[in-house]
C-alpha cells in the first residue's frame, strides 16, 4: 500500500506552507500555477521555490513539528500492520518535515521516499535522488510504484493532489479526495472517496475480511506495459 503525505496524512500541504512561510509566497504561488499548467516540471518547481527560502534548520523543524496529521491515520496504520499490510509513504515533498512530523506523532520508522533538503545556514538546497524520466514530478510516485511492485501485486494508493496523478495510473484500488478525486473523475479512473482515514479503514476492513482484492484492468495493463518497456 502506498500513501501520499502532504494533505493526505497531514491536514495541510506542509511543503506549500513551508515555502510560503519561509520563502516568497508570491513566487511560490506563481511557480505552482506554472507547474499545474505543465509549464514547469516538479523538480523545477522545488528548485525554484527553494531559491527564496530564508530559514535555519532549527526553525524549519520546529515549524513542521507543529503541523497536524489526520487524527485517524495512526489507527489506520496500526490496523494495516496488524493485518500484515505494508505501508509506504510516497512524497514529492521534502524528507525533513516527513521525519519530524512522523516522530512528533509517535510514528517513526514508516518507510518513505521523497526529495531531500540540505540546510546551509539560512539556505536550503534540494537533492532529487529518485528523479526519473517523468517531467511532471521530482520524485515520481508512479515510477516508485513500478520499482517496488511486480505484475501480480494488487496496488493500493491513497492521495489527494496534483502530484498523485502518475501513481493512480498503476493503482488497482484508489482512495482519493480533493484535486485527485476530480482528476480521477475526469479521466474515468475508478476510486473510493474519503475525507479521513476512518473512511478508508471502514472500506478497507471489509475488503480485508472478504479477501476481495481485485486488480483494476487498466492499471494492470499499464503496469505490464511499463515492465515490458524496461
Amino acid at each position: 500500500m502506498f500513501v501520499d503525505f502532504d494533505g493526505t496524512i497531514t491536514k495541510v500541504d506542509v511543503g506549500n506552507s513551508f515555502f510560503r512561510r519561509f520563502g516568497s509566497e508570491a513566487e511560490s504561488l506563481k511557480a505552482v500555477e506554472k507547474w499545474k499548467k505543465g509549464d514547469l516540471s516538479g523538480s523545477g518547481l522545488l528548485l525554484q521555490e527553494a531559491e527564496y527560502v530564508d530559514v535555519s534548520e532549527k526553525e524549519a523543524r520546529e515549524f513542521c513539528r507543529a503541523c497536524e496529521i489526520d487524527a485517524s491515520f495512526k489507527k489506520f496504520y496500526l490496523s494495516c500492520i496488524e493485518h500484515g499490510i505494508d505501508v509506504t509513504i510516497l512524497s514529492d515533498g521534502l524528507d525533513f518535515y516527513i521525519t519530524e512530523i512522523l516522530e512528533a506523532n509517535g510514528l517513526p520508522g514508516i518507510p518513505f521516499y521523497s526529495n531531500i533538503a540540505h540546510f546551509d545556514t539560512r539556505k536550503i538546497s534540494i537533492e532529487l535522488p529518485y528523479q526519473s524520466e517523468c517531467t511532471k514530478c521530482g520524485n515520481c510516485k508512479g515510477h516508485q510504484i513500478l520499482m517496488m511492485t511486480g505484475p501480480d501485486d494488487v496496488v493500493v494508493y491513497i492521495g489527494n493532489g496534483f502530484s498523485d496523478r502518475c501513481a493512480v495510473q498503476y493503482a488497482d484500488i484508489v482512495f482519493a479526495k480533493d484535486d485527485l478525486l476530480r482528476y480521477c473523475e475526469e479521466n474515468n479512473i475508478t476510486y473510493f472517496p474519503f475525507t479521513s482515514f476512518d473512511d478508508i479503514l471502514v472500506k478497507f476492513s471489509k475488503t480485508v475480511a472478504s479477501g476481495n482484492f481485485r486488480k483494476r484492468h487498466r492499471a494492470e495493463l499499464n503496469r505490464r506495459e511499463a515492465y515490458s518497456a524496461e
